[in-house]
């Protein structure tokens, strides 16, 4: 890449003679500025705006971002297109980011109160750090984050260590099933990256990858190029849901919840049975398992217990099987069950029948973190880590409580009475941008600097095959007040707070000093693999500015020999909790699903986050319940009708959404919604689907299977219009002899009507008569070798 001579004055520090090479860059020379801002007034001027590259430590999968800044302010969000793992693509949720950083009910300043019972009222961070020193001053001490990777994770673990206290992560839907078949399938520490792009066969399970599950933007660009491959890859999604995911694939298995790893043993059992399996494949498939343990999965008797008919079944094994190369994996839903950890296995480990680990178009394993003592992954603690940790907070054995980016009073059902247990501890300090349900219990609630203020790293977690690290550096510097009064919010790096409690305890004492070392760190390793090459270390430190990381494509993971345990152990059925006792109302199995853009609530207080319209429903600002059209009926429900949703541990309130693609039996409910604290945008918007989960565990890993709740749903009598950007019009089926109009790419309505190019019903009955009309029908022509889309 060529560099012109005012970056070059730049990269050099205007001094040092040297040059930067980027390797693979994808960036124009003029777009990307090396500098960070932190220090420039907000009131520059400058003739042209500048993009600064960051990323977002709090984001699913670790994109890399870039930042439009204009006059000290930031005014859009994008991928960068260097990065390796989102390749210019960002979720839409990133965007809130922006809202975030300038929002009118952002924290100002710190608040305290002595007792709980007490108000929250304005101190000076004079005062708030004194009062946090003494809190922190107590050997009875848990700290309290999201899943962190990167540096501020690292802080926060070793801080919590070297106080003598405990450290945990709170996620309310990933809490170790999907870390732990990992583990027992590939003997793997960190999720594997999946080769979706050059796979002529996916096969997955429960997550809904092209939306919200892991890393959706990577998942989302590799669909792309799935898609326009020469050969069009083919997907197979099963979910008891229809995600957007499953409206995407080309044969959806409408899975009944619970049901995700009897299917996946059933392809097994195909698989095996049909020889579409070579010896070495079927050898290291079954070598644990038990003598004719798949006897119990064949198809017709999983077809009965998941409710995907016995056709599909053996069309997606067949296709699995003999499509190669082929991918399966699964999460999400799937693995919130009782029996979750099995049901993962048994979907994991499908990839050994197809040699489909470590090879192209499959499962690539990761490497280990780039930078020695950071871990590559994270996941939440479990839900029975954490019965047991507010168990301690009740009984009043903490003292002291440090939050960060964890709302438990949200995010936890109410079986566990988080906010009850909060008010226990003397000592609640929680750093935060806005206020929500948990900093509402804190007795020192501090204002956090967002990303674009802050310093970091960040270990994607899939990392693309190889070592891979992103910057994350300030692209603003402190944001003043729209009225130009004084600061909009005079906000502390959580990062920095804690290492200066440490007292240099921890080997620096400000994130900037960590990122700076990292960058010395891998320049010293002398990579010449490495994306970024320099002389000497300023210049290298800048590169990686610049580019918004490191990476180095010739780490890449280890190759594995399959010897995994017996994952079959006792009863497999899936299990739910009781409804006997819930009075009037129809039965059905309550699957919560992770918001497209408020994720599970991370950015409910952003507007432009609130009214994004849900994929499925289009959907927008409130919370509706997804039902399938004949148990609507069941209960005279219509679209708009307000529904009572009932579990054994309280009940909601939800604006019905009746669809014909929702599968019988189940109800959708978006996470995120229903928080009492939050802004404007978010207080009082809906109700909270997690609160009325029940407390059933995964039997392995004692996560919370919070798919596996039974609901009453009975009708309220009172109606509320649905907001939302799809019509109201209902599709019906087409009547036999009915002609339909078929146009072909690139051909008009008009031309294709000309042309007379109908098609009639009796034509797409079945796949039999659509043989008998022959490749040359229009059908054929534009559905292409394939045939229809399931």
């Amino acid at each position: 890449m060529k560099l012109t001579r005012r970056e070059f004055l730049a990269l050099s520090g205007k001094a040092t003679a040297g040059a930067v090479i980027f390797a693979a860059c994808g960036v124009p020379e003029s777009e990307l500025i090396v500098q960070s801002p932190v220090d420039l007034p907000e009131d520059l001027v400058r003739g042209e705006d500048a993009w600064y590259a960051t990323v977002n430590p709090d984001g699913r999968g670790g994109d890399g971002l870039i930042v439009r800044v204009m006059q000290g302010r930031a005014k859009k969000v994008a991928g960068n297109v260097d990065h390796p793992v989102n390749m210019g693509k960002h979720r839409v949720n990133e965007d809130a980011a922006l809202q975030m950083l300038y929002h009118p009910d952002r924290i100002s300043a710190p608040l305290f109160r002595r007792t709980h019972a007490g108000q929250l009222t304005e101190t000076t961070w004079d005062r708030a750090q004194t009062l946090m020193d003494n809190a922190l001053n107590t050997s009875r001490l848990t700290v309290v984050t999201n899943p962190l990777r990167g540096h501020l994770g690292w802080v926060a673990q070793r801080f919590a260590q070297d106080k003598g206290g405990r450290y945990l992560a709170f996620d309310p839907v990933e809490q170790g099933v999907l870390h732990g078949a990992v583990k027992t399938i590939f003997d793997a520490d960190v999720l594997p990256d999946f080769d979706i792009a050059n796979a002529h066969t996916v096969l997955s399970f429960g997550a809904d990858w092209l939306s919200g599950w892991v890393s959706p933007v990577r998942y989302g660009v590799q669909y792309g190029k799935l898609r326009s491959a020469s050969e069009r890859g083919y997907v197979i999604h099963a979910e008891s849901r229809m995600s957007a995911t499953a409206a995407s694939a080309d044969l959806w298995l409408p899975t009944r919840p619970g049901t995700e790893g009897d299917v996946a043993l059933a392809v097994a059992y195909v698989l095996i049975e049909e020889g579409l399996a070579s010896a070495n494949e079927i050898n290291a498939f079954t070598s644990s398992l038990p003598n004719g343990i798949l006897n119990a999965y064949r198809p017709g008797d999983v077809a009965a217990r998941s409710g995907v008919p016995v056709e599909m079944i053996m069309k997606a094994a067949r296709r699995f099987g003999s499509s190669r190369p082929s991918v399966a994996f699964g999460g999400g839903s799937a693995g919130a069950h009782v029996h979750g950890s099995f049901a993962l296995s048994a979907i994991y480990s499908l990839n050994t029948l197809v040699s489909g680990v470590g090879n192209t178009g499959g499962v690539k394993l990761n490497p280990d973190s780039p930078v020695a003592g950071l871990s590559g992954s994270a996941t939440g603690a479990s839900f029975e880590q954490w019965e047991e940790e507010l168990a301690q907070w009740r009984a009043g054995n903490v003292d002291t409580v440090v939050i960060r980016g964890a709302d438990l009073v949200h995010g936890m059902p109410d079986t566990v009475a988080a906010r009850e247990a909060l008010q226990a501890v003397p000592n609640v300090i929680v750093f935060g941008t806005v206020m929500d349900d948990t900093m509402a219990e804190a007795t020192l609630a501090l204002p956090e600097k967002s990303y674009l203020e802050d310093w970091g790293t960040d270990i994607p977690e899939p990392a693309p095959g190889y070592q891979t690290v992103g910057f994350q550096q300030p692209v603003v510097g402190p944001t003043i007040s729209a009225d130009e009064t004084g600061l909009l919010a005079d906000a502390r790096s959580f990062g920095d707070e804690l290492l200066r409690a440490a007292g240099g305890e921890l080997g620096a004492v400000t994130m900037r000093t960590l990122v700076e070392n990292t960058a010395s760190d891998l320049f010293n390793e002398s990579r010449s693999s490495g994306s970024v090459t320099a002389p000497n270390v300023q210049l290298f430190r800048s590169g990686t500015l610049q580019r918004g990381g490191w990476w180095d494509t010739q780490a890449t993971g280890p190759s594995t020999s399959f010897s995994f345990p017996n994952f079959i152990r006792g009863k497999t059925e899936a299990e739910f909790s009781s409804t006997s006792a819930l009075g009037a109302g129809i039965d059905l199995t309550l699957v919560p699903f992770v918001s497209h853009s408020l994720d599970v609530g991370r950015y409910a207080a952003a507007p432009w986050a609130q009214q994004v319209p849900d994929p499925m429903s289009s959907a927008t600002w409130a919370v509706w319940a997804e039902l399938n059209k004949d148990d609507a009926k069941s209960i005279e429900v219509g679209e708009g009708d307000i529904i009572f949703i009932k579990s054994v541990v309280g009940e909601i309130e939800a604006i019905a959404y009746p669809h014909p693609g929702v599968p019988p039996g189940t109800v959708g409910v978006p996470i995120g919604y229903g928080k009492q604290e939050g802004g404007r945008w978010a207080e009082g918007r809906g109700e909270n689907v997690l609160s009325i989960i029940a407390d059933q565990k995964d039997e392995e890993t004692g996560a919370l299977a919070w798919a596996a709740t039974g609901v009453k749903v009975q009708k309220t009598g009172r109606r509320l219009k649905l907001p939302k950007f799809e019509g109201t019009v209902e599709a019906f089926p087409i009547e036999p002899g009915v002609p339909v109009l078929v146009v072909a790419p690139g051909e008009t309505a008009h031309e294709a009507e000309e042309a007379n190019h109908h098609e009639y019903q009796k034509l797409f009955e079945s796949d039999e008569t659509r043989a008998e009309i022959g490749r040359d029908s229009i059908g054929d022509r534009i559905s292409g070798s394939d045939g229809a889309h399931e």
